[in-house]
């Protein structure tokens, strides 16, 4: 089975999908016959998508588009149906991650989805939502690792993330899934010239803003503003909101450390969380019980000084 096909046996086949085809090909006055031969699918695969026994391909999805002249309509609302974890005010965003040619975010608590690993992801879907099932929870996973593909493109956009330390620090999953998560963060900056990883330090909190944000520029638009809140996003596509921002992310790149210092910082804060895991199981070994810490404070006033 390909890694398309347990994506998508892992996702529930919202009826709507299918109704819409049924519903543009009838207004169209199409035969299903006819649609077949068109799209190169049988009759019986198309049946069976728009009446919502299969989760249509992504080939199947841009056949539709072809025929019924819709654009890029179809493909869009599969991936909004593959990338299921997002809530629908999210979904634009996704959809200008996927185009933009340059990428600039500031993360203040959790790890941008792009760079995650799937421990951390995992724990971080996780987290408030006890009633999720496994079944979902493989398939929110699974959506948001896709985010990761933006990187792995031919075209791939310049993308300049500013981590505020306290996503180095703040516990996901255990420390564990952290100290993984840093050593993948490392990893990726080594691999990937076009990506840019830096931390603002606990020392240069007075430049820091609580929300977290991404600038993004598009072929031939201006640059769109996504801004996180605490119960939605919203996307912003005015040049002054884009200027704005753009400021704010410049200062904050400004007083971060510089992208090796910043390699060298994480590789520490990595470190603090080993140390950690090992004090948690010999804790555990000697109490019975599982104790849970973060890792050691800030240390970055001492590194901006060292030059480490």
């Amino acid at each position: 089975m390909s890694k398309s096909q347990k994506r998508a046996s892992a996702i529930n086949v919202p009826p709507g999908l299918g109704a819409d085809v049924h519903r543009v090909r009838t207004a169209r006055k199409i035969s299903q016959t006819a649609f077949a031969t068109a799209t190169g699918y049988t009759q019986s695969y198309v049946s069976q998508v728009e009446t919502g026994r299969i989760l249509p391909s992504m080939k199947f999805m841009e056949a539709c588009d072809r025929v019924f002249g819709t654009g890029d309509l179809f493909v869009r609302q599969l991936r909004r149906v593959v990338d299921g974890e997002y809530p629908a005010w999210f979904a634009p965003h996704m959809d200008a991650e996927r185009e933009a040619r340059t990428i600039r975010d500031f993360s203040t608590t959790f790890i941008v989805g792009m760079l995650q690993t799937e421990p951390y992801a995992r724990a971080v879907l996780r987290q408030g939502r006890t009633s999720v099932s496994q079944r979902d929870l493989d398939a929110k996973t699974t959506s948001r690792l896709r985010r990761r593909e933006t990187l792995e493109k031919p075209d791939a956009p310049r993308v300049s993330v500013v981590l505020h330390e306290a996503c180095l620090r703040v516990q996901v999953g255990s420390p564990r899934v952290m100290a993984g998560q840093l050593d993948y963060i490392v990893q990726e900056m080594r691999r990937r010239p076009r990506l840019t990883v830096q931390v603002l330090p606990y020392s240069e909190a007075e430049v820091a803003i609580s929300t977290p944000f991404a600038i993004l520029e598009l072929p031939n638009n201006a640059p769109r503003v996504y801004v996180e809140g605490p119960q939605t996003g919203r996307m912003y596509d005015t040049e002054a909101a884009a200027a704005d921002a753009v400021e704010v992310f410049d200062r904050l790149r400004a007083c971060a450390l510089s992208p090796d210092t910043s390699v060298a910082y994480i590789k520490s804060v990595k470190e603090d969380h080993e140390r950690s895991e090992v004090g948690q199981v010999q804790l555990q070994r000697r109490t019975g019980r599982q104790l849970r810490r973060v890792g050691a404070g800030s240390r970055a006033r001492l590194w901006r000084r060292s030059g480490a």
